[in-house]
């Protein structure tokens, strides 16, 4: 008759072992997902490219208080995202930023309370 140890043992490991196979599957699900910046998005919505690099930092803004008021406080994921070539950094530097799904409502929600990307969002 085996011990009450090694039965405990034995469940913690098929426990583990199943919440592992649950991570991995909802991770894969995860990644299949597409995830835009901000200036893609805009890119998306038409603006051109020196209205993108003008006014989407504050678009960021304004999309990333939508998705915590959506979101109980949490925030997006983050990338890396090279910037273009300035003083003292002539390949450009990396900077974090935040990315988005594509079908995320707070993308057209925060360009729609922005009055320099509110005239991109079509009519709904």
């Amino acid at each position: 008759m085996p011990n009450a140890r090694a039965v405990r043992r034995a469940h913690r490991r098929a426990a583990t072992a199943e919440l592992r196979n649950r991570r991995r599957t909802n991770r894969e699900h995860r990644d299949l997902t597409e995830r835009i910046k901000v200036s893609e998005f805009l890119t998306i919505l038409g603006m051109e490219e020196q209205d993108i690099d003008r006014y989407g930092s504050w678009a960021g803004r304004y999309i990333f208080s939508e998705y915590r008021a959506a979101h109980h406080g949490h925030q997006p994921r983050q990338t890396r995202k090279r910037t273009k070539p300035c003083k003292g950094y002539p390949k450009g530097r990396w900077i974090k930023v935040f990315i988005y799904r594509l079908d995320h409502p707070a993308l057209l929600a925060g360009c729609a309370k922005y009055k320099r990307t509110a005239e991109y969002v079509p009519a709904a």
